[in-house]
């Protein structure tokens, strides 16, 4: 009897992974919304908007951009108009900074329609005082990247950063940035507690290659001081793009471009730092 009952579990199993196929869900084709992706700092310099237009969610083509966009960012005193580059749905402001408390207006007017948003920051991000390489004592052949920082205590301070290797950065897509409220450190120092980034000495594979710091490099951190509804995107847009297999269908993230429901994307207004150092393996 126990042999008969060993014998129906494995011709169950037989049969349970052999029934086993993929399956692709019949999603219906989604509506095309414009994308719009971008904003300005409180640096002086060129900020870039860029439009294109969203894909279905199983097409793996690049987006199609949205050229020949009439695209206007007014303070309420001062008038902006973008400027398109050799770059198609890449458009660029004229040289100026944004200012602190200031709330910027945003208006596209494309073929898919007029659209528009507004934003602003409401604080200056304090400046990166120092910054420290150091081997990571949780990853053998890693290097953590950390600053010192302090944060305003009389404010709720939300931060995202980019880190850039000889003026070339590393985290340059939306799902690399690094990013955190000020809850663990509200009022004190972001030091070498909380590293920003994570490099390797020795690459393992050609794949690698970027991720390692070699002798010598200049090391950049930019950080922004930015708003709690562009925090919240930035989660929401790494939870839509999560591979977990168990969770449940991917929502679009929340998003500040009008008419509502026509558009996606985020237009922010950010405080901007920065500060360098020249990477010397014997200082580590």
């Amino acid at each position: 009897m126990k042999l008969k009952k060993i014998l129906y579990f494995i011709i169950s199993i037989f049969f349970l992974v052999s029934c086993v196929e993929d399956i692709t869900l019949p999603l219906k084709n989604s509506t095309k919304m414009l994308v719009v992706e971008g904003g300005i700092t409180t640096d002086t310099m060129s900020h870039k908007i860029m439009l294109s237009l969203s894909n279905d969610f199983y097409d793996t083509a690049k987006p199609v951009a949205v050229s020949a966009a009439i695209i206007t960012l007014s303070d309420g005193e001062n008038n902006y108009t973008l400027t398109e580059t050799d770059t198609a749905g890449t458009y660029r402001t004229p040289v100026f900074a944004a200012k602190i408390g200031k709330t910027y207006r945003l208006d596209i007017h494309c073929s898919e329609g007029d659209f528009w948003s507004e934003a602003s920051i409401a604080y200056q991000i304090n400046p990166i005082d120092s910054m420290l390489i150091k081997d990571n004592p949780r990853r053998d052949g890693y290097l953590s990247l950390c600053i010192f920082l302090k944060d305003q205590a009389e404010i709720q301070n939300f931060y995202m950063g980019k880190v850039a290797v000889n003026d070339t950065l590393r985290n340059d897509t939306i799902n690399r940035y690094f990013y955190t409220d000020d809850m663990l450190f509200n009022g004190r120092y972001i030091d070498d507690n909380f590293p920003v980034y994570s490099f390797k000495k020795e690459p393992k594979g050609e794949r690698d290659d970027y991720r390692v710091l070699r002798p010598n490099s200049k090391v950049t951190v930019l950080a922004y001081g930015i708003s709690k509804d562009y925090y919240n995107f930035l989660i929401e847009v790494n939870s839509t793009s999560s591979t977990n297999p168990f969770m449940g269908p991917p929502a679009p993230p929340r998003s500040n471009i009008f008419p509502a429901g026509k558009a996606c994307g985020f237009f922010y207004v950010m405080s901007a730092t920065k500060q360098s150092m020249i990477y010397l393996p014997e200082d580590n």
